[in-house]
């Protein structure tokens, strides 16, 4: 089979792209528009490594040293535990796109679409790459334009009960608030570490007073905040509840400096959850 390199290239920019949106989705934080553009053509690029002849375990060694310098480009550093999760999060995003060209492949016989070394090259011309890409990414614009219209600018009130005790927050819902738990899937609400202080299981308030030495039931979560990325702890209250018709909602609350105590509202809740 011809292998054309700029299809190879400009077919894994587009890849490199939508991997790297996945991933921030998955942890739950942001790239600026710059890193993820950068970050997407050097996976373009290396993509190149799709005609080195090697072995199994060399080629995967080299996507996995390729995928972490992607990373780094588009997240930045962070610190080593943010950059190893990171890393594996796009690697196994980007094994599972590699995994779908496969099965593809080898249930059409196709010779369209074709796995090589951890990269995918289609058969295509670059022309048609970029208008399907254009046509596909405007569609989904426009739907995420329709379903994650916003709910209302009223605030309201939340009611988070833990520990025999309940805190009564004003609450605003935020349609860019996308902060998930990675593992169980739950939404993360952000509220006022000083307005949820009687419902703080003690382990989570010492820990964000640095003390780690008990980290039960906390859940350490990537966000992305005003200074950087950072890991915000969220813990699992008994019940958290709406006055808008006493409705029970299955979240996490993180405890965080990241709301200003002069800003009139408590909590910022994901739209999501109120639909």
């Amino acid at each position: 089979m011809t292998v054309y390199i700029d299809v190879l290239i400009v077919m894994n920019i587009y890849i490199s792209y939508f991997t790297l949106r996945a991933s921030a989705r998955l942890l739950h934080t942001a790239i600026p528009f710059g890193r993820l553009a950068g970050a997407s053509v050097l996976g373009g690029f290396t993509s190149l490594a799709a005609l080195i002849e090697t072995g199994l375990p060399a080629a995967l060694a080299l996507r996995v040293l390729l995928t972490a310098l992607m990373t780094l480009t588009a997240f930045g550093f962070g610190s080593a535990k943010l950059l190893a999760l990171r890393s594996f999060v796009c690697f196994a995003v980007t094994m599972l796109i590699c995994g779908a060209a496969v099965l593809i492949h080898e249930l059409t016989g196709s010779s369209i679409i074709f796995p090589a070394n951890g990269y995918v090259y289609v058969s295509v011309s670059a022309l048609v790459l970029v208008i399907s890409s254009a046509v596909i990414y405007g569609a989904l614009l426009l739907l995420r334009r329709i379903f994650d219209s916003p709910l209302t600018d009223e605030p309201l009130t939340l009611r988070i009960t833990n520990l025999g005790n309940t805190a009564e927050l004003t609450a605003i819902a935020d349609t860019g608030s996308h902060l998930r738990d990675f593992l169980t899937g739950l939404p993360v609400i952000v509220c006022k570490r000083s307005a949820i202080t009687s419902v703080t299981p003690p382990n989570v308030a010492a820990y964000l007073n640095g003390d780690d030495s008990d980290v039960s039931g906390i859940r350490l979560i990537p966000a992305a905040t005003v200074t950087g990325s950072a890991l915000v702890a969220a813990f699992r209250p008994s019940e958290i509840r709406t006055d808008r018709g006493n409705v029970r909602l299955e979240a996490l609350i993180a405890a965080s400096d990241s709301i200003p105590e002069n800003e009139s509202f408590d909590a910022v809740i994901p739209a999501k959850l109120l639909k």
